[in-house]
Formats: structure tokens, sequence, C-alpha cells
């Protein structure tokens, strides 16, 4: 009798069939209740730690933590070790990885316990609870069609995010109490530990075509998120209008490496796959699956594991990734570089590959995607000038979503004067571009900032008017594309008003007014603007006050007198405050004269006379009409070179 033959080789049959998941995705294997899950049980995991080849580890249930996060979500506590696990612990990027315990597929490998174990201990969260995300997706009638998802916490970032100048006010936004740098303040609060320091798994972002000095500069707001910045390589056939999966001058993956390492070759086709087709098909269980936030000359994208896929459907992360709900962005492949290991936590370092559909729901118990799917974002330019280099041009896709697009570009800001410029010191740059909105008028941008605080100033500015356009209460915003034009120089480019001249204190009705405004460059000589004012044939005798100052000294006037200058009350309205904001490269003159008025549906009607007044400020009006005592009877801007600060305040007298 053979013994090999006849019983070795039966045996070791027999450990690689339980030891490999069956072919054909998990619809053989079946799933494991949470309930029949008991502790001491073991059994293995699906991950890539290098190339895009699936290695298995192994794990032993420790037992079930019920209830965890809400009623009925419970968490398998499991041990974990094998090749590269045993060194590193559970590892940022092996969120989503399969687990199979006796042949079925248990949940998703999605949480780390402790700061520091001694040992790795993960979380496992249930099938059940993942496969529950396609009901969600089937609710949704259009999920993640450009439509703003939410941001952490569910909150929007123009509710707890500032406006740079004050320039807005609306009772129902909370206004906060501190003036922090652009990425310390955002109302967020860091992802919650939970018991035994219980914690989703972090994701690794992977930066391609990005300056460190930009990563370090989001990095404690990524890290705040549950997402670890690290570099990594472009992307592979995914730039903006590239079809999905596309990969220029090359043929797919080869199939034999679409699964684990069990010996057997992938399926035999009979032919060659297509190369988006090879792409897609492998994308399996324990396969590299990437979520791109930008694409095109810049890259950005979370990865993790695909735990489950039913055909197009595909289930990963086991945890929320960017806690939007609803979104649209490209769903990639990944290829494993290497692991890191780090005692403050390991990291697999990445590339994006293929992109193969779209990531379409982020739920708490993981990502919903769809192969084949086209991902709907925001396509951006974005052109750097300054006095020595040639004039660079940026194009790539940002995703929308109301707590994340203002962060994104305003990465791709940063980065791009970082790039091309000095990461501090004293410059001067300029803002330029528009915001394309589907049905309504286009949001222009124009500013100019400079000092040593010139970049968080810019960086405030771009996303306080992004803020106000995806998180409103007036207009649901479908936006066609972004355009931000950059310039930079060396130098400071500030002044200060020091003084002002009026050309007479008496004033007529209908006459012209030389004004005259000195201002104070820094480190150079003082110069004057001069601004000339109609004086309006409808003004009235008396005494006339007349406020010459910067964006900021104007707009705090205002807010201080008359903030309901600056409460939208409808759409439109809002998009005019936007394109009428004032801005620091230019110098206000305002001049006031008492007299009652209202403001009715945000538009000011000044200098009303009583019987109109009394009618419109009864009780069958009240609250849509705010008195006021003041009203403003000329309003000139001139624009200078310079970012301009100070005030000055005339009194003058008109006379008939």
């Amino acid at each position: 009798m053979d013994f090999k033959r006849t019983v070795l080789f039966p045996i070791l049959l027999a450990s690689l069939l339980a030891a490999a998941p069956p072919a054909g995705g998990q619809t053989a294997t079946g799933f494991m209740d949470i309930d029949d899950v008991k502790p001491g049980m073991r059994g293995y995991g699906l991950t890539v730690f290098q190339d895009a080849r699936i290695d298995t580890f192994d794990v032993e249930v420790l037992g079930v933590m019920k209830n965890i996060f809400y009623t009925e979500h419970d968490i398998i506590m499991v041990g974990v070790s094998g090749p590269y696990v045993d060194e590193a612990g559970v590892i940022a990027g092996m969120s989503g990885s399969p687990v199979y315990i006796d042949g079925k597929l248990v949940g998703a490998l999605a949480y780390r316990f402790g700061l520091f174990p001694m040992k790795p201990i993960g979380g496992v969260t249930p099938i059940g609870h993942m496969l529950a995300i396609r009901d969600v997706v089937d609710a949704d009638a259009v999920p993640g069609r450009n439509t703003p998802g939410g941001s952490f916490n569910g909150m929007g970032d123009s509710r707890d995010g500032d406006w740079p100048k004050d320039a807005f006010y609306d009772p129902e936004i909370p206004q906060p109490k501190d003036d922090r740098s652009a990425t310390e303040f955002s109302g967020r609060r860091e992802i919650p530990s939970g018991p035994s320091a219980l914690r989703p798994i972090s994701v690794p972002m992977v930066f391609s075509g990005f300056h460190p000095m930009t990563m370090n500069f989001f990095e404690d707001e990524l890290r705040r998120r549950g997402l670890v910045p690290v570099s990594g390589g472009s992307a592979v056939g995914s730039g903006p209008g590239g079809a999905p999966g596309a990969v220029p001058g090359g043929v797919g993956p080869d199939p034999e490496q679409a699964g684990p390492d069990t010996g057997q070759a992938g399926p035999d086709t009979g032919q060659a796959a297509s190369a988006p087709r090879a792409a897609r098909s492998a994308l399996e269980p324990g396969s590299a699956v990437s979520a791109q936030l930008i694409r095109g000359d810049f890259n950005l994208a979370g990865t993790g594991t695909v735990t489950w896929r039913d055909e197009d459907a595909v289930l990963a992360f086991g945890h929320p990734f960017l806690w939007t709900g609803a979104l649209s962005i490209p769903m990639n492949q990944a290829e494993i570089i290497t692991v890191v290991p780090d005692q403050a936590g390991s990291t697999k370092i990445s590339s994006v590959a293929d992109e193969v559909g779209s990531v379409l729901w982020d739920h708490t118990n993981g990502i919903y995607g769809q192969l084949g799917d086209t991902a709907r974002m925001i396509p951006v330019e974005l052109t750097y000038r300054d006095n020595v280099t040639p004039d660079q041009d940026y194009r790539f896709d940002v995703m929308m979503a109301n707590g994340w697009t203002p962060m994104l570009v305003n990465m791709t800001v940063v980065n791009t004067i970082f790039a091309n410029g000095r990461a501090d010191g004293e410059r001067t740059l300029s803002l330029g571009g528009r915001i394309a909105l589907r049905g309504h008028p286009d949001i222009v941008i124009d500013d100019q900032f400079s000092g040593r605080e010139s970049l968080s100033a810019l960086v405030r500015d771009v996303r306080g008017v992004l803020n106000l356009v995806l998180d409103n209460r007036f207009v649901t915003p479908m936006l066609e594309s972004v355009k931000i034009d950059i310039g930079s120089s060396d130098e400071r480019r500030t002044a200060v008003i020091e003084d002002v001249w009026f050309g007479s204190e008496i004033l007529k009705p209908g006459d012209m007014l030389e004004v005259r405004v000195f201002l104070r460059p820094y480190r150079g000589d003082r110069l004057v603007k001069r601004i000339d004012v109609e004086i309006p044939k409808n003004i009235s005798n008396g005494p006339v006050q007349v406020l010459v100052g910067s964006d900021q000294a104007v707009t705090r006037h205002d807010l201080n007198t008359v903030p309901q200058r600056y409460r939208p009350t409808d759409g439109p309205r809002l998009i005019e405050l936007l394109n009428n904001r004032r801005t620091g490269n230019r110098v206000y003159l305002k001049m006031f004269q008492a007299g009652a008025g209202g403001i009715v549906k945000g538009r000011e009607m000044p200098g009303l006379p009583p019987s109109v007044l009394a009618v419109m400020n009864s009780e069958r009006t009240k609250g849509s009409f705010i008195p006021i005592r003041e009203k403003v009877v000329a309003e000139e801007t001139i624009r200078t070179d310079f970012v301009v600060s100070g005030q000055n305040w005339g009194r003058l007298t008109v006379r008939r």
C-alpha cells in the first residue's frame, strides 16, 4: 500500500480545502450567525500584506461583546496571529479583512483593542450587520449622486466653522468663540474610544502628488477622523474622465493571483480578459481596495480590504470610513507595497491602481460599492502663478460632501503653494476663481492675503465660501465645477489707513465729494488713494457720518449696528451676499444718516415715512420686518495692491 498516496494525501487535501475559501466567493461557504460563534473557535482571515497576493492570518474567538455601540450591535473579540501580524499587530489597512470559521464567513476584522497591546486583539463586525447595508442602499432612491453627505458626528462645517471676516450672521448657526488655525477648529470631536480602548482600525490615506508639508499640515485633522496619512504611488487609469478600470498600455492583473495563495490557479476563461474585466474580477474577498477622495493630478484614497462580493456588489472596511452616508467616489484596486511595523500603530503602505467602480454608501458597519459604476465628482481647475516660475495648471476631481469638500480643496491649494513656494515667511497671496452651481449664478472668488499668516487666512477663506455653499438651509448645491487661481509673491504687501481728508465739511445734494485716503505700506512711503463720492439728491439735511476702513472694520460696524444685513433669507440672497462680500485688498467708504427704516426679507428699506413704518412694523408683519435706525446714503470702494487694515471716521453736514 502506498502510505503517502492513500493516507497522507487525503489528509493534506482536506487541510488545504479547510484553510482556503471556496472558489466563487462566499455563496458556496454561507454565513455563520453570530449566535453560533463561541469562545475558543478558530478560523482564518484574508488580507493583502504585499503586492496583490491575498494571504491568510489566524484568528481565535475570545468572546462576543453585545450591544457595544447601540442596541443589537455586537462585536466579536478575536485573538489575531500569523505572519506580519505577530510582529506588527492589527495593521491599519486590514479593515474589512474577511474572517472565516468552519468555512463560513463570520464578518470583517474592523476594530482593534488597546493602545499598546501585548498581543494582537481585534474586533470583528458580524457579516449580518454588514449585509444590512444593502437594505439602506435599496431604500435610498439615488444614493450618492453629487449629494452632499454628512460629516463626522453628522455636523456640517459651516455650522461649527468660522467665516473668516464675520461676513455672515445667522442666529440658528452657533458662532465660534475663538479663531484657531484652519486645521484646528472644525467643531469635530476625536473618534471616541469604546471599552478597553476599542477603536476602528485606522484607514491609511494614500497621498500621491502631495508635498510632505501638506500631509503634515492636515495630519492632526485626519487622525482625529481615524485616518492615517501616508505617501503612496499614483493611480493607474483613474484620471478625471477616464473609463473606470482602464489600464493604459497594459493588461489587467494576473487572474492566478486574484485569490489567496492556495496552490491553485485562477479560473480558466479560455481567453485573455480585457483590462477592465480583469481588474474587476481581481477584486475578491481579502483584496486590497481603495476609496478615492481626489483623483487626477493629485490623488488621495483610503485603503482597506474587501469583505464580501456578490457579482458587482462589494462590502468592505467593516466600520465607517468618512461618516457620510450616501456618497459617490471612485472604488479602486490597490497594491500593498509593504507593512511598516510600529508600536504606536502599524500601517500598510499602498499604491492605488485601477478604478473599477464607485463607493455609494458609507455606513456604521462598512462601505458599500458597485463595480462598473462611475463616480460623480466635482471637477476642479487650479492655477498657480508667480514672478519666477512658469504658470502651473492642475486638473483633478474631488468628492462631494459638505464635511469634506472644503478640506480636500484646501489640501490641493496648500500643496500647490508648498510645492511652488515657501512653507513660511513673509509673502502675499492672491486668490481668484469661481464656483459653478447648477441652476444658480456662479460664485466669484476674489481676495488677497499678506504677512506670515497669509496661508492660514487663505485657507479659512476657501473653507468659508465652500462651507456656506455646501451647508446652507436654502439651496441644495449641485456643484458643476470649481476654478481657483492663486498668485504668490515673496514680499509683504500690507498697508494701514493713517488718515482721511474730505474735500468739504459741508455737503449739498447732487455734489461730488472728494475723499483722499492716506495709506502707509509696510516699510514703504506714504501714498494717497482718491475716492469720489456722489452725494444723493434725496439726502436729508443734517449730520452725516462717514466710515472709511478695511473690509474687517466696515463689516464689524455693520454687525454691531445692523447684523441682519448679513442674514440670508433665501438662496438668491445667499449667493448675492457671497458675491458681494468684502475683500482685504480694498478700501471701503460708507456714508450714514440717522433715519427709521427696516429690513424685509433681507432687503434694506431705509428712510421710510412714519405711516409706512407703522404699517410694516405692525403685529401682522411681526418677524418678517426688522426695524433699523440707520440708513446708508452712499457707498464706494477702491481696489489697492495691498491688504488694508485700519479705519477712520468723519462727521460732515448736509445743507440744501
